[in-house]
């Protein structure tokens, strides 16, 4: 086989490999970007914890999904000090109908 031919099927078949690999562990985020449902949400409580020292503050966000239950969870996003919103505050919640735990909070400006 030529040296020239077998390097670009080694190089195709890398590509490829790299390429399925990324599809396959990164498809949730890929259907999220493309199929994501938006809805209005509300900070409802803060939720504090003491993590090296520091006091971090996580909201407590609550969503009613269309066609579902509200829904009631902790953001993973924090803020260090004191809340940077008051409870009550509307931000809206991008979520995957498939998967409700799938979500984004998108915040007000400040």
């Amino acid at each position: 086989m030529d040296q020239s031919l077998f390097e670009k099927l080694l190089y195709t078949f890398i590509i490829l490999a790299v390429s399925i690999t990324g599809l396959v562990l990164y498809r949730k985020e890929l259907v999220f970007l493309i199929r994501a449902k938006k809805c209005p949400g509300r900070i409802v409580n803060w939720m504090s914890a003491v993590i090296g020292g520091k006091r971090y503050y996580y909201p407590m966000i609550e969503f009613t999904p269309e066609g579902f239950e509200r829904q009631l969870f902790r953001a993973e996003d924090r803020c260090e000090g004191q809340p940077m919103f008051e409870p009550g505050t509307e931000v809206t919640v991008k979520y995957l109908e498939s998967d409700l735990d799938f979500r984004k909070v998108i915040y007000p400006k400040k």
